[in-house]
């Protein structure tokens, strides 16, 4: 909680609660996380285009992108057809 405090003072910096969430490694582990408010425990979520998911593993992540490749690649069909 210090550092918080000190990057308020310093700074003039604050936490959003409401947009703040936070993944604990280990499965059920409730975190109790208070920055004017407690912060969302949350079991994944997107951060900058990549999906941060509390086991670690990127399966889940593979596989999404591999989706998103595989749209983009059926809207663009038409392209790589012979004709």
């Amino acid at each position: 909680m210090d550092n918080v405090n000190k990057v308020t003072r310093e700074f003039g910096m604050k936490i959003n609660v409401k947009k703040t969430t936070c993944v604990s490694r280990k499965r059920n582990n409730k975190l109790k996380i208070y920055v004017d408010g407690q912060v969302e425990q949350v079991s994944q979520f997107r951060y900058l285009g990549s999906l941060i998911l509390e086991d670690g593993y990127c399966t889940k992540e593979i596989r999404s992108r591999i989706e998103m490749g595989r749209k983009y690649l059926w809207r663009k069909r038409n392209c790589f057809q012979v004709k």
